[in-house]
């Protein structure tokens, strides 16, 4: 799991933090290392290995969290709003790296998040809940994501294609949010 703030242990450093899972394991140390030197090959921290997590920046600390779940192999990643406290460019750089990771692993990602632009970005198959009671509202198939892995994401996000369903799942949400609010019958 990946939460949105990297839940990372502080007083370790970021070798220590990616390879906790495998150490909790017993595997091997050797291996161990292996692993750490790929995985922050992968997510663009070498170099880092031997510094303190709370030295890092927000992005690197989102990106030691997931080289830490990727240690451990998983089937499938359980991802909590983990862009949510990013700036803007750190955010969409890190959406280019789960697009990134999803392919090159083959995992299977869900993601959690309140951003649809994200969602749509980042999502093979899109889900809108619906509150009171939580329900699923309506589930989409999109190519987006499919697209991002070697496309640009800003010309991607561009696409009448893209814009047209990102409006039609906020006028959804909106609508909702309305009738929660009760702004239906303030008209």
């Amino acid at each position: 799991m990946v939460f949105q703030q990297g839940a990372l242990f502080e007083w370790m450093t970021v070798a220590q933090n990616v390879s906790f899972g495998p150490r909790m394991c017993g595997v091997p140390r050797a291996r161990i290392k292996e692993t750490v030197r790929r995985l922050l090959d992968t997510v663009a921290l070498q170099g880092f290995a031997d510094k303190p997590v709370y030295q890092l920046s927000g992005g690197m600390q989102q990106r030691v969290a997931l080289a830490r779940c990727l240690a451990n192999d998983p089937d499938v990643i359980l991802m909590d709003e983990p862009l949510g406290a990013l700036d803007a460019l750190t955010r969409e750089k890190m959406q280019g790296l789960v697009l990134k990771l999803w392919k090159e692993t083959g995992k299977t990602i869900i993601l959690i998040t309140h951003s649809v632009e994200e969602a749509l970005f980042l999502g093979e198959r899109l889900v809108v809940m619906a509150p009171r009671p939580g329900r699923i509202h309506k589930e989409y198939a999109l190519p987006f994501a499919e697209q991002g892995v070697e496309g640009d994401a800003r010309a991607i996000k561009a696409e009448p294609d893209f814009i047209s369903a990102r409006e039609e799942i906020l006028s959804m949400i909106w609508e909702m949010e309305e009738e929660i609010m009760g702004g239906a019958d303030r008209r």
